[in-house]
């Protein structure tokens, strides 16, 4: 008989971590537990990985949906409201590390020099105008991408969190919040360092999981 079927949010968090994490290093750990539950998967588990990708944002933000987490599991659970509350400013700082800003001032900076140099700027002319528009652009871009994804991701979780409701879950888009927790961790730690960060912060999610997994009764 084949394994039962997993549900749907997992079945997306699996999917994005299998992208930053080879699944040949852990996918049959996770099989062999979602086998033992026979694909009874509680939605406590949702929390808690949910917890473990918002609880570290940094200050106070990362501290209010940690609280509400633990609590949730605890059996106090908040209203929709309070959730969106808590969640859009530690969402906000979330998207805000995993925006890809390096990336976006350099290409801010070499299409203003292009355009400087073809409009005939002097030299250390050049060099400011692109400077400048890359610092604004990018700073822009951040902003706005932080503010947009935490808007649209906050509604979708809270009523999710609050309601303990599995489906609502998957239809927040888990996936891309395990992508937006490893961009932000690998940005936080520099230019340099980013590849191998990311991928470990991939496997702390894996692992995570499992242990989550491994913590639900028979």
């Amino acid at each position: 008989m084949g394994r039962v079927s997993t549900p749907a949010w997992l079945a997306a968090v699996l999917a994005a971590l299998a992208e930053g994490d080879d699944p040949a290093r852990w996918r049959q750990r996770v099989d062999a537990e979602l086998d033992r539950l026979a694909g009874r998967v509680p939605v406590r588990v949702a929390h808690d990985t949910a917890a473990r990708m918002l609880a570290p944002t940094p200050g106070d933000a990362g501290r209010m949906v940690g609280d509400l987490l633990r609590r949730a599991l605890a059996g106090d659970r908040a209203g929709v409201d309070r959730w969106r509350d808590a969640l859009r400013p530690a969402l906000r700082e979330l998207y805000r590390a995993a925006y890809p800003y390096a990336e976006a001032r350099a290409v801010g900076y070499a299409n203003a020099h292009a355009y400087a140099t073809a409009n005939g700027y002097p030299p250390h002319e050049v060099v400011a105008f692109a400077e400048r528009y890359a610092d604004l652009s990018a700073g822009a871009g951040v902003e706005a991408f932080a503010d947009a994804n935490a808007i649209a991701n906050a509604d979708a979780l809270a009523g999710a969190l609050a309601l303990m409701d599995g489906e609502a879950f998957a239809r927040a888009y888990p996936a891309a919040l395990v992508r937006a927790y490893a961009l932000a961790v690998a940005n936080r730690a520099g230019v340099a360092a980013a590849p191998d960060v990311r991928r470990a912060a991939y496997g702390r999610l894996v692992g995570a999981l499992t242990e989550s997994l491994r913590a639900v009764p028979d």
